[in-house]
């Protein structure tokens, strides 16, 4: 019974005590505040008329400020419970003095009661909420929260029974009595939902006294107001409260006139007993829709929604007011604030809290329910005030609702955001933007550190003054040629054509150095700096006596445009017969210039050099064959995709090739029978072209059965993505992939409950980490590609924050998850991230997918069935090691695979499953 009811109430196991201490709670706290609450009314109308009641507004408004204040600075240096049992037990002190002071001729008592009402009410509800904030994160809440809601509005229906229908055999010193037990009950209840906290709320307030900062008020004041969610949150309490604070005055006033003929005591039953009646029937509306529609407005309407029925009521009942003034129109107009206010719009309206941190959240709920609030109704006193009747405060509540849903529509998308902003904290961006170096402070900076002792720091303004145009700074830079280390004496050489002037000769001198990097900086500045002389330049030294300079001259000219400079065949080939320690920078040069020959003879010399089994020269003939388009040598080209040494130099020049080489790499991706190691480098070649025809090859291959080959190709997705959020086109097809790997998800989760993997932990040997890597892999394939249908960088950051190890960052992602993501990935999605019961979501699966634990054979004969060889070898190992006789058959056959690997472990997989003790063995190494 109690688990159904959980399951009704969407209270998960270990939830169900702290959710009943904290139901009684508020259930408590609203009781104590709606057995004195009419009686603020009642007592300060019998005393005074209604036309004074905006002087208590204001003086309330005065003294909360005070409270708040006072508050704000002591409320640090505690911790939440020992800030919730001091005001408890203050109120209890306050109600013993009031019940002596009813009695007796104190003067402006009405005055103090209302106010003194006025501020415990809204602070025993508000710290309520705060404690709250402590005890439930994130998901917790927004599951959690309608339900306190409704012990809430319960309380308030309870509380009303006594002033509505009992006030005529309880006395007031009755009714003070009760509300002092109801305190003292608080307290106790608190202390016991404390135990419950999560850990990172343990903080004691000997901790944060030294952990916070000693903020002033006015620190909040900046904080609220650097924050646009934080200032539409502020805009719209402060809207909302002035409005139904003219709405309570309407119905006071309209009360007062009911009453106006009958004597003080009989005045002050009828008004105490109608506010009683009033508070129960719009208390009772209120849980009806507590229960029936405030769960379903936050969770699928969304918060922006639930936030706006207060406003949106409040306006056409005010309407009302406006055109029949009356007491009933009056009790409507309150009647539509009392309903909401506690129960869709505090649902929705404690869930933009959230984004804040707890210490945070703390400090701004006491400014926003006590100060904001307060200010409020001085406000709302003026306006009353100012137009003293009816009709007049009617037409100002209809223009502050009218505001207040404006900035509730506003304050949706701050709300969203917010969640970013959090989550982006966590980005570190490690682009380093260069810029030219223009300003003249900066230069003479940059020069003066020329001069200095430190090899660095010379190194790092040679690479800035590269850039500088126009300044002579050849006293400083041309010591540096001279300079002990070749790095210094590079950089300075490749730093001359900065300077004005001709420095031909400087660049000469250098051609005698020991070092090839400053040789090849000596040429490339004499054949740079004055481009009409570069094809003349280059002809010259390629024909220099000395082979080095030779060398490098065929480097710079390999490096030149072709209309620059265009080499020959002789050319070619003499550096193709160079020798000595520089033949293979000589063949890389050969190999650049070779592709710039006529169209024949430049093939047929690259794929002589494309066959040559050093890497350093096979590579780059292709990167001069992709340069130069020669699509004759793609069939030798990508092949080199699955050699290691060759992978980054074969990538390169299939990307120079461009979208010309679409459908050849197409092709090679889904053809099974091609090499696996090269149709798993063909997506990142496939992301670097950035057009629709390659992004649509990648959405085509997402069903590919081998799993790091899908894993490539959601990452190539990704990335092209980044570069161009149009791509690719076709989202529906995405969204079937994300419902895809999430069931694959499922099905892994499945396999390793199976094995007695346990998920985070070290799994069961070998292949159990294998499963919970191959999980892993999973959970990302499915954030990339929910990256293709919502803001990419927003769904890194959430992913970011989910593999962290901050519980408040996870609660915060999960709650950004669940406010951009569809109805229908929501539901298959987040029980991944939030659920911590296997048992649990392996039952959602079920019901789900279908999927169900296989036994322990079967998993194992699962796994053996997929492409991914790894996992078979890890599954092979399994049946080896623990001598599963039932799989032996099937061991014999994998033992004829082609993969080396598998068929090696199969085979000695089947000998250790045929073997028993009495064979004599009792464990045996894998070969």
């Amino acid at each position: 019974m109690l688990k159904r009811m959980g399951r009704i109430l969407h209270i998960k196991p270990g939830e169900g005590l702290i959710t009943a201490l904290m139901f009684l709670y508020i259930f408590s706290a609203l009781t104590f505040y709606y057995i004195l609450k009419p009686m603020r009314s009642s007592f300060f109308l019998k005393n005074l008329p209604s036309t004074s009641l905006p002087y208590a507004y204001i003086l309330t408004a005065v003294f909360a400020g005070t409270l708040t204040t006072l508050i704000f600075k002591f409320s640090r240096r505690l911790s939440v419970i020992s800030l919730l049992t001091l005001t408890n037990l203050g109120v209890v002190g306050t109600l013993f003095g009031f019940r002596w002071a009813m009695g007796r001729a104190v003067p402006f008592l009405p005055y103090i009661w209302f106010i003194y009402l006025q501020i415990i009410s809204v602070m025993t509800v508000a710290q309520f909420w705060l404690f709250a904030g402590y005890l439930y994160d994130n998901r917790q809440a927004k599951r959690l929260y309608a339900l306190l809601g409704a012990g809430a509005i319960t309380g308030s229906m309870a509380g009303s029974l006594i002033p509505g229908y009992l006030s005529k055999n309880l006395s007031v010193d009755a009714r003070l009595l009760i509300c002092v037990s109801i305190c003292l009950g608080m307290i106790l209840l608190a202390q016991i939902a404390w135990r419950f906290r999560r850990p990172q709320e343990d903080l004691t307030g000997q901790t944060r006294k030294y952990e916070e900062p000693r903020e002033r008020l006015a620190d909040l004041f900046r904080l609220i107001f650097g924050s646009r969610h934080l200032g539409l949150m502020v805009l719209l309490v402060f809207l909302t409260l002035v409005a139904s604070q003219i709405a309570e005055w309407q119905l006071n006033n309209s009360l007062d006139a009911a009453y106006a003929g009958v004597s003080k005591a009989e005045r002050e039953a009828s008004i105490d007993q109608y506010w009683g009646r009033f508070y129960f029937w719009t208390n009772s509306i209120g849980v009806i829709l507590q229960v029936s529609i405030t769960g379903i407005v936050v969770s699928r309407m969304g918060i922006g929604t639930a936030i706006l029925f207060l406003p949106g009521s409040l306006m056409l009942a005010s309407l009302g007011v406006m055109f029949v003034p009356s007491l009933l129109t009056t009790s409507l107009a309150l009647g539509s604030n009392n309903v909401f206010r506690y129960s869709v719009n505090r649902a929705g309206f404690e869930l933009l809290y959230l984004p804040l941190s707890p210490a945070s959240r703390k400090r701004m709920k006491l400014f926003v329910d006590v100060f904001v609030d307060r200010f409020g109704r001085a406000i709302a006193a003026l306006v009353i005030l100012s137009f003293t009747e009816l009709r007049g405060t009617a037409a100002a509540a209809i223009v502050l609702t009218g505001a207040s849903l404006i900035v509730g529509f506003q304050l949706r998308k701050a709300y969203v955001n917010e969640f970013r902003r959090q989550l982006a904290r966590r980005e570190v961006d490690l682009t380093e933007i260069r810029r030219y170096v223009t300003d003249p402070a900066s230069l003479k900076l940059l020069v003066s550190a020329l001069e200095s002792s430190q090899e660095r720091q010379i190194l790092y303004s040679l690479g800035l003054l590269q850039s500088a145009r126009g300044f002579d700074f050849s006293a400083q830079l041309l010591p540096l040629l001279r300079h002990p280390s070749a790095l210094v004496r590079e950089e300075a050489a490749r730093t001359l054509s900065a300077l004005p002037g001709n420095h031909d000769a400087e660049a000469e001198r250098l051609f005698s150095d020991a070092s090839a990097g400053v040789r090849l900086a000596a040429v490339e500045y004499l054949c740079s700096h004055d481009l009409s002389k570069t094809a003349e330049r280059l002809s010259s030294l390629l024909t220099h006596e000395n082979p080095d300079i030779r060398l490098a001259a065929a480097r710079c000219a390999s490096n030149q445009p072709s209309s620059a400079f265009r080499p020959s065949m002789d050319l070619v080939r003499n550096l193709m017969t160079l020798e000595g320690s520089g033949s293979i920078q000589a063949r890389e040069a050969a190999a650049r210039l070779a592709a710039q020959l006529p169209a024949p003879d430049a093939v047929s010399v690259l794929r002589e050099f494309l066959r040559d089994h050093r890497p350093e020269i096979a590579g780059a003939a292709a990167l001069a064959a992709g340069g130069a388009g020669h699509m004759d040598l793609l069939p030798e080209i990508l092949p080199m995709l699955a050699r290691r040494a060759l992978r980054a130099a074969s990538r390169q020049a299939l990307v120079l090739f461009g979208s010309q080489i679409t459908a050849e790499l197409g092709a090679v991706l889904s053809d099974e029978k091609r090499d696996l190691a090269l149709r798993r480098e063909v997506p990142w070649v496939l992301s670097q072209l950035q057009t629709a025809a390659a992004a649509d090859v990648l959405l085509e291959n997402l069903n590919a059965e081998d799993f790091n080959l899908k894993y490539q190709v959601v990452k190539g997705l990704s990335r092209v993505h980044a570069r161009k959020p149009e791509l690719p086109a076709k989202q529906r097809l995405v969204t079937v992939h994300v419902i895809a790997q999430t069931m694959a998800y499922y099905e892994g989760l499945a396999l390793c409950e199976s094995l007695g993997c346990k998920t985070g932990g070290d799994g069961s040997g070998l292949l159990g980490r294998a499963l919970q890597e191959r999980l892993g892999m999973q959970l990302e394939m499915i954030f990339r590609l929910l990256g293709l249908e919502y803001p990419q960088k927003d769904i890194y950051f959430a992913y970011a924050a989910l593999k962290g190890s901050r519980p408040q960052m996870r609660s915060s992602a999960i709650e950004f998850l669940d406010n951009v993501l569809s109805n229908s990935l929501k539901s298959i999605i987040l029980p991944l991230l939030e659920e911590e019961s296997t048992e649990r979501l392996l039952g959602r699966a079920s019901r789900l997918f279908g999927v169900g634990i296989p036994d322990r054979e079967d998993a194992l004969h699962t796994i053996l069935r997929q492409p991914d060889s790894w996992l078979k070898a890890c599954a092979l190992h399994t049946i080896g090691a623990d001598r599963i006789a039932g799989l032996t058959d099937l061991c014999r056959q994998m033992a004829e695979d082609t993969n080396p690997l598998i068929r090696e472990t199969a085979d000695w997989a089947a000998k250790m499953a045929g073997l028993t003790k009495a064979d004599g063995y009792l464990h045996a190494d894998h070969p």
